[in-house]
This record gives C-alpha cells, sequence and structure tokens, in this order.
C-alpha cells in the first residue's frame, strides 16, 4: 500500500506540478479517483465490503461529481451521478431496515434484497475505479501521455490486487520483523474477558490457547471459549490467564497471536488463580443481575450444566459456592445479527468448611469465571461422628449431613407428592434417632411401618379393636343425640377415662422400659373410619405423652413422634372441610400439645404431600424443612418463606430422590438441593 501511495503521489507531481492538488479536475482523478481506490482497497475494505461501506463510499462519489458538474460532459456525468446515486440509496435502505431490535416482515425482505447489489456496486475498487476513468477520460484526451500513464498505473494495481501481492510482500516482512496476528482485540471486559474480532479461518477452541499483549505491554495466555458470527465477521470471546514462560518478543499490543511452538495449556492455568480445583471444568461468565443470594452467568457448556449442579466463583478472594436452580435463555442483539444464550441461575451456598456451608456477605465481579465443582470434591470429606446424613449433592461426592438427632426437639417437616421418597427418608431418620438412643412414637395411617421397621423389634401402642368400636360408636351417638347431648356425652367422658388409662399405661410401659430393643412404638389408626375418631385419638395419645413428660421429666426420655399423613391428624380446618367446633377444637388442642411437647424433649417429624392440608401451627414451627418434588402454589408460596423464592421454585423441577434440605438439622446456611442414593434393599422390603 505504501509503495501505491509513493507512486501515486509521484505521478500527480509530474502531472500537476503538486502531490495534493487541490484544482477541482484534477482533485476527481488523483484524490478521489486514484487515492481512495488503493486506500478502500487496503485499509477500508481489507477484507470485505459492508453496506455501511458503500453508503460512503457512493457519498463521497456524488460530493467528487458535484464539483466538477459545470466543466464535465454531460452524459458521462449524469452517467456516473445515477450509479453513485443507486448505491447510495441500496446502501442507506440496507443499513436503516436491518437496523433495530425487530428486523422481520418486509423489513428483512428490503434488506435482503438490497444487501448484495449495495456491498458489489459500492466496492472501492469499483466505485471509484469509475469515478476515476470518468475523470481521466473526460479532462484529458484519449491520446494523451497523461491519460496512458494514469490508466497504466490504475490496471497495473486493479490486476495486481486479486493475485495477493501486496499481502504476500507483507507476509514476507511481517515472518522476518513480527509474527502474524489472529485478530485485534476490540473491547476488554475486566477483570478477564477479551472480545477478539477475528481473521478469516482461525479457529477458535480451548484446546488451542492463544497469546495476547495490552497497551501496557503485559502479556497473558487467552483461553478460546466460543466465537459469534456478525454479519460477515468473528467476534470470539477468550478469558485471559496468567502466562508461564518467557515473554514472546515483536508482538503488537492490542492483538492475539498463536502460541509459541512447543506452547500449551498446562494443567491449572485457568482454575488456579480463581481458587478453583484443577480438575474443575469451567461453564460460565458471571452476568448482570446478580445480586448475593444468587449469581447468573453465560454459559457455553449446556451439557455439563443442569438443576442442583455445584458449581463456584471467587468472590473476594474467597471459593463461594453457588447450586444452580433454574435455567432460562437470553436474546442478545449484535448490530442486525441476533444472539441465543443460555443463562444458568444459581443460588450461593457460601464457603465450604469442615463443618458445612457458611454464607458469604458478597457477590462476584462482573464476567468472573464460574467453574463446575470437580467429581472429586468431597471423596476426602469427613462426616462428623453422629450426623444423619440427607443425601449428596448431585454430581459431586459431597456428603449433606447434619446433627438431626440434636434437634429433634426443634420439629421436621418432610414435604411431596406420593412417590417423591418421604416415606424412606423417614425411615432412615428413624433408624438414625434409634442408633442415637431416642424413643420413636410413630402415629401410622398406612400400616407401612410395622412391616418395614421390624427388624427394631416394634412395640404396638394401638388401643384394641373393640375400644376402637366403642369410641366410634360413641361419637356417633353425640353427633346424633338430642339436643345437646349431654347423655351421650357423658358416656363419652367414661369411655374417654378408660381410655385415658390404657394408653397412659402402653406409653409409659414403652417410654420407661430399659430394654434396647424397645425403641420404636407404634400407633397404628388406618382402621378408624370415622376423621373425628382419629383425632380423638390422636389427641389422647399426645396428651398422655405430654402429662408424663411433663410429671416425669427425669424418667422421660427424649422422643421423636412421627406423623405420617399429617392432614389426617393435623389438618388444616380451613381446606379440609371440618365444619363442627369440636373438630376444630381437637386440631387446635393437637397442635398446641405438639408445640409445647419441645420444652419436655418431645419432638415432630411431620410428612405430608401438601402444606395445604397440614394445620399452620405446627408446620411454621418446623425449623427443618425437607421438600421433594411438589407442584401446588400454596406449598411454594409457603417453601418460598422459608427457602427464598429461587429454591422454593426449584422444588417444582426436582426429579424423584431429589429434595431440598435446611435448618437447624442441617450443616449450611443455605437451602440445598440434594440427592438421595436409590437403595435396592429399600424397594425389596416394600409391600408389593
Amino acid at each position: 500500500m505504501a509503495s501505491a501511495l509513493a507512486v501515486g503521489g509521484a505521478l500527480s507531481w509530474r502531472l500537476t506540478g503538486s502531490a495534493v492538488p487541490t484544482e477541482p479536475r484534477q482533485a476527481i482523478i488523483f484524490q478521489t479517483g486514484l487515492l481512495l481506490v488503493v486506500l478502500g482497497s487496503a485499509i477500508l475494505e481489507h477484507k470485505f465490503t459492508r453496506p455501511a461501506d458503500s453508503l460512503v463510499n457512493s457519498l463521497m462519489g456524488i460530493v467528487s461529481l458535484v464539483t466538477v458538474y459545470a466543466t464535465s460532459p454531460r452524459a458521462a456525468w449524469w452517467f456516473v451521478f445515477a450509479y453513485c446515486a443507486l448505491v447510495f440509496v441500496m446502501a442507506l435502505a440496507c443499513v436503516a431496515l436491518s437496523t433495530g431490535p425487530d428486523v422481520s416482515g418486509w423489513r428483512a425482505l428490503v434488506a435482503k434484497g438490497t444487501y448484495g447489489p449495495a456491498v458489489y456496486l459500492g466496492r472501492a475498487r469499483l466505485l471509484f475505479s469509475i469515478v476515476f476513468l470518468f475523470g481521466v477520460f473526460a479532462f484529458y484526451s484519449l491520446g494523451s501521455r497523461a491519460a496512458a500513464v494514469l490508466v497504466a498505473f490504475w490496471g497495473v494495481f486493479i490486476a495486481l490486487w486479486p493475485l495477493r501481492l501486496p499481502e504476500f510482500l507483507t507476509s514476507l516482512r511481517r515472518a522476518v520483523s513480527s509474527p502474524t496476528p489472529l485478530g485485534r482485540v476490540v473491547r476488554r471486559e475486566w477483570p478477564s474477558l477479551v472480545r477478539v474480532e477475528l481473521q478469516p479461518g482461525v479457529s477458535w477452541n480451548e484446546q488451542e490457547p492463544r497469546i495476547y499483549q495490552d497497551a501496557d505491554g503485559g502479556q497473558y495466555l487467552v483461553v478460546p471459549l466460543y466465537k459469534q458470527v456478525r454479519e460477515q465477521q468473528a467476534l470470539a470471546t477468550g478469558l485471559l490467564a496468567p502466562l508461564s514462560g518467557p515473554r514472546q518478543e515483536r508482538l503488537i499490543s492490542g492483538f492475539v497471536y498463536d502460541l509459541p511452538a512447543g506452547g500449551q495449556l498446562k494443567s491449572g492455568a485457568v482454575t488456579s488463580p480463581w481458587g478453583a480445583d484443577p480438575d474443575s471444568h469451567l461453564v460460565g461468565i458471571v452476568i448482570e443481575d446478580s445480586v448475593i443470594g444468587a449469581i447468573r452467568f453465560e454459559t457455553w457448556r449446556p451439557d455439563l450444566c443442569r438443576e442442583g449442579l455445584l458449581v463456584s466463583c471467587d468472590v473476594a478472594g474467597q471459593q463461594v459456592f453457588f447450586q444452580i436452580t433454574a435455567g432460562i435463555t437470553r436474546e442478545e442483539t449484535l448490530e442486525s445479527d441476533r444472539l441465543g444464550s443460555q443463562v444458568g441461575v444459581a443460588a450461593q451456598l457460601g464457603t465450604l468448611d469442615t463443618v458445612g456451608f457458611q454464607k458469604c456477605d458478597w457477590l462476584p465481579t462482573m464476567n468472573t469465571p464460574v467453574f463446575a465443582a470437580s467429581d472429586s470434591l468431597g471423596q476426602a470429606q469427613d462426616v462428623p461422628e453422629g450426623d444423619f446424613v440427607f443425601g449428596r449433592i448431585p454430581g459431586a461426592n459431597l456428603a449433606v449431613s447434619g446433627p438431626l438427632s440434636d434437634f429433634v426437639d426443634f420439629h421436621t417437616a418432610i414435604l411431596g407428592v406420593t412417590g417423591s421418597g418421604k416415606t424412606e427418608l423417614a425411615f432412615d431418620m428413624i433408624r438414625h434417632c434409634v442408633e442415637r438412643g431416642l424413643k420413636v412414637i410413630c402415629i401410622d395411617l398406612t400400616a407401612r411401618y410395622g412391616d418395614r421397621l421390624s427388624d427394631l423389634d416394634v412395640q404396638n401402642l394401638t388401643i384394641s379393636d373393640d375400644m376402637v368400636s366403642k369410641l366410634e360408636q360413641h361419637l356417633f351417638d353425640v353427633e346424633t343425640g338430642e339436643y345437646g347431648a349431654k347423655e351421650e356425652k357423658k358416656q363419652l367422658g367414661l369411655l374417654r377415662s378408660d381410655l385415658r388409662e390404657d394408653v397412659t399405661a402402653r406409653l409409659v410401659d414403652f417410654l420407661t422400659s430399659a430394654e434396647t430393643s424397645a425403641r420404636v412404638g407404634i400407633i397404628t389408626l388406618n382402621e378408624i373410619s370415622n376423621t373425628k375418631a382419629t383425632l380423638f385419638t390422636t389427641e389422647l395419645y399426645m396428651t398422655c405423652l405430654l402429662n408424663f413428660a411433663k410429671a416425669k421429666p427425669d424418667t422421660c426420655p427424649r422422643c421423636l413422634v412421627v406423623v405420617e399423613e399429617a392432614h389426617t391428624v393435623m389438618p388444616e380446618s380451613s381446606t379440609m372441610g371440618l365444619g363442627d367446633n369440636e373438630s376444630k377444637a381437637l386440631v387446635s388442642k393437637i397442635s398446641q400439645i405438639a408445640l409445647q411437647g419441645r420444652k419436655y424433649r418431645i419432638g415432630l417429624l411431620v410428612i405430608a404431600q401438601r402444606t395445604a392440608t397440614v394445620t399452620k401451627t405446627v408446620l411454621t414451627q418446623c425449623n427443618t424443612i425437607v421438600a421433594f418434588n411438589s407442584f401446588d402454589e400454596t406449598t411454594t408460596n409457603f417453601l418460598a418463606g422459608m427457602f427464598g423464592m429461587e429454591h422454593a421454585q426449584a422444588v417444582r423441577d426436582l426429579p424423584r430422590l431429589h429434595a431440598v434440605v435446611y435448618g437447624k438439622a442441617v450443616r449450611s446456611d443455605r437451602p440445598l438441593i440434594v440427592g438421595i442414593p436409590f437403595d435396592p434393599e429399600k424397594a425389596l422390603d416394600a409391600p408389593g
């Protein structure tokens, strides 16, 4: 290009007496024509022509033609002017209609139809050549020596350009002076992201790291992430990492180059600067709208992402863990092109220490790398002695545990639809509490507990069938008796006294037994068909248990009361059709007894399918929640108050044997999604 400009300047000096002529007829030949043919081909449109380039080229041609209108041949002038005007109109239409958020319909058709003609007819070599030749033959005679010299120079330049001779000569010079750049950095996003405009044909993948020199002369390793096609350009994104090894010489600042021969991405080069494990996988970059409790990150590795995945990133020098709770799509407009991307939403868990996750009080900066936790995380983990293991973080070998037996009197709830795994987890909790020396009383309406816990030598605490029949009959008599039903209520009161003595004897015998095998007692209510009879019986047992714990605090051991199908024995009166005052009074009394039991080392394990059907008096006092898959809005709203909306929404999409756990009995300051390993032995033991 420099040689062409030098020769063009010499010709101008020789023919006009000035290297930069100012007379309009000479200027249209040397400046508007010859000079712009060289500059447009070598610099402005080195690789390709855009509609915007054609717009500028045609406008410059029109302005130049206007200055020589009075001295030019009319027919030739109008022909060249019409050509430039046509290119200007097509380029203007293409640029105007292809810009904006909604390029569709007739706008898209017109933009597409004008794109090809505009960029072809508006090329600098073609348009300015027409202007140049018009000027030569309009102001020089056809047989003149000056016209022959100018046309010869123009012809040689136009003929050599397709052969890429200028680039060949330039490459010979660069081979000696400096490496060939692969692309130009158009933007650097703090702290470690670069956007690179790649040369055509350059590959961009993580296995081929590059080297970059910034404006201050610092050199970095560039880890390729992904690239996007914008019109006819390739815009690539890379992550900067410290460069190990000797400094590379003859690099131009602002450009990206190949690594020298033998250079490669060393293990830990990307993960170590950000505090991640060496075998972690880079899955994304933190983007806007992140908050302390949950980050958003753009990912180009959807094959590695899934709900519950543990990820980490650097926050003020600490490795802070997050867990994916949702995924969304996003669209970004790059001029006239649109790019779709996937965004992960991950709730903060915090830093990890020997006792679990501890909440972090801040959030990562924009463009911070996000890494998927490695499979080896947690392999060397020591679960504290006496902890109950709820499950493991999906995709990692990290156990989620907690001192369940120490916090049973703070009450626990297991929620989820049928078949999600609630009862199986409850059986594991019961066995754990028995191993820790607690007494367990199960109020069972499913008739499953006796068989599934038979190896624990369960004790039957259920009242006799004869007593059940009498109770149902007396309750029926009260409901159907004459106004007030005084005599019927009197008979029910006498029966209640007899039942109290029977229940108290059964409970005291069970609770005070010194035999290690007598740890689990079962109250089976599946044969009771009357709802009020179920409430009456449950209230009786709870009252007798609480009275004994109050009267004999030194004798009564720590006790866990398991309530299966809690909506039956602790129903929400507004949603379960309890219209009579006596039933409502029974439910209220059961709830109050349950809550008072905490003072006397009596805890609850509530198992329910829907929060809407269980009295909130009890549920809101459960300090540990295990939520399996659930769909109803009432449960989502209830869990949002316990977990936050991110995890409450995640509960809707949980697969089987996955749950969100949180509370006093879990070693984490934040809710966690855990996977509960499938035990084939449990399936063999299950009824049927």
